[in-house]
């Protein structure tokens, strides 16, 4: 059994194989990356409705993953957009 953090980083190593930047909140806004959570959020909605266990897994990893980047844009700004 995986852990959610052998997800998020199995999807963090794919997602920069894919050419993906590695630090995301580097590149991205607080917007872009508020709009990204919103989209995570909906696919984990949408697999918990159709009670797919392992699909709403791997969407958590993109939701915590996604909190990970805004934490770490928010280190550096000073208020929020």
């Amino acid at each position: 059994m995986k852990t959610l953090a052998m997800i998020k980083m199995e999807k963090n190593f794919v997602a920069q194989e894919k050419g993906c930047p590695r630090k995301p909140y580097e590149t991205y806004s607080l917007g872009d990356l508020y709009a990204k959570l919103v989209e995570e959020v909906v696919e984990l909605h949408e697999a918990m409705k159709k009670q797919n266990t392992e699909e709403a897994k791997v969407e958590c990893a993109d939701v915590s993953n996604v909190i990970d980047y805004i934490f770490e844009k928010l280190q550096e700004v000073k208020k929020i957009e």
